[in-house]
């Protein structure tokens, strides 16, 4: 009786003491010690009414709001984190961690700039915080600077060489920026990793064709095909490989085969498009090319095709639509704006005419500064 009496009362002590807690963390008279005792638990959200709590009683106790913002973020509450954060260190702008708390919650909101902000300061008070590095980095490829995504990135990879992901993103930093031999180095760290993976063939070829390496890019595509055969793209990718290379015919038996899978990919649909326009069948050129537009209406390449074809059938004012649409899709190539001026000759509009052809020069003379600016930058180098 004396043993089922002690249980009882046990049990009775511990059900009072946890009903104390529970005030606790509901008043105003949580501590910090209550609330951490919560956070133990799991129990989360009674931690967080017990740290604002806290916050509200001593506003100006710069731990509760770190505290509070840490709770805040494991709930996913990234926006009222980042508030009890930036409270946190305008109470005490040296409290440690809160700079990488702060930043993530920032990075979980896709707030990247800010991100960046504090990410700095936090790997500035701590250069060895390898999550810092690593988030510094991410928040850098998520703002499209990918030479300093690149910089923190290498530094991430190296000291966690097995993170397939990590390669991945810095590899796609490397091809963004047009570092192909980056690309190329971190692609076969990740061939390495897991050899069977057609995305990473399909990455290596994009890195090779980068370099100009046409043929060794579309050897790395078949490898991704006899890996994934059913894979969307992956045909598409070859014939356009082909295509670059001038190889037509095997371009087309890809683009078909991408078909077979895919059979409203507009993109394959207006490549073979234009390969029956370079072998002057005009008839099937137009109707592959104006199904593609049809599908989708941002291929430039459809539209500079079917403004050529226009053009051959005397059909001015109908090619001068889709040369338009060619100089929409791309304002800065020379190419439609020629071919646009030319069609405004033959129509007798002079004005425009010369309109046209002065975007040309235009757009010609920017593109000579350019390359001037970037040989004289190498040459200072």
């Amino acid at each position: 009786m004396m043993n089922g009496r002690s249980g009882l009362i046990a049990a009775l002590v511990q059900l009072i003491l946890l009903f104390h807690v529970c005030l606790l963390a509901q008043s105003g008279g949580s501590s910090a010690g209550d609330a951490v005792a919560l956070e133990r638990q799991g129990r989360i959200e009674e931690a967080e009414r017990a740290w604002l709590a806290i916050t509200r009683r001593n506003p100006t106790d710069a731990e509760a709001f770190a505290s509070l913002g840490v709770i805040l973020s494991r709930e996913r509450k990234y926006a009222e984190a980042a508030a009890a954060y930036r409270k946190a260190i305008a109470l005490n702008p040296k409290l440690p961690g809160i700079q990488l708390n702060w930043g993530l919650a920032e990075f979980k909101l896709g707030h990247v700039d800010l991100a960046i902000q504090h990410l700095r300061t936090a790997l500035a008070a701590d250069p060895q915080n390898l999550q810092a590095t690593t988030l510094l980095g991410l928040s850098y490829y998520g703002a499209k600077d990918f030479k300093n995504a690149i910089k923190y990135l290498e530094l991430a990879a190296a000291a966690d060489p097995d993170n397939e992901e990590l390669h991945k993103t810095l590899a796609q930093s490397c091809l963004s920026a047009k570092d192909f031999p980056c690309a190329r180095g971190e692609f076969e760290k990740l061939e390495r990793l897991n050899p069977n993976s057609s995305a990473v063939h399909l990455l290596t070829a994009e890195a090779l064709d980068g370099e100009g390496k046409t043929l060794e890019a579309i050897e790395e595509v078949k490898t991704a095909l006899k890996l994934t055969p059913q894979e969307p793209n992956l045909n598409f990718v070859l014939g356009h490989l082909y295509w670059e290379a001038e190889k037509y015919d095997e371009a087309k038996t890809a683009f078909e085969a991408e078909l077979v899978i895919e059979p409203k990919n507009a993109m394959a649909i207006a490549y073979l498009g234009d390969i029956a326009l370079k072998r002057e069948d005009n008839q099937r050129a137009l109707a592959l090319l104006q199904k593609a537009v049809a599908l989708q209406d941002n291929i430039r390449l459809a539209f500079m095709d079917i403004g050529s074809i226009l053009v051959d059938q005397e059909q001015y004012k109908e090619a001068l639509s889709a040369f338009r649409q060619a100089v929409k899709l791309d304002p800065a190539e020379t190419d439609a704006h020629f071919r646009l001026g030319k069609v405004y000759q033959v129509l007798g509009d002079s004005a425009a005419a010369q309109r046209e052809f002065a975007t040309v020069r235009e757009l010609k003379q920017k593109h000579d500064q350019a390359i001037a600016s970037k040989l004289a930058n190498k040459s200072a180098n």
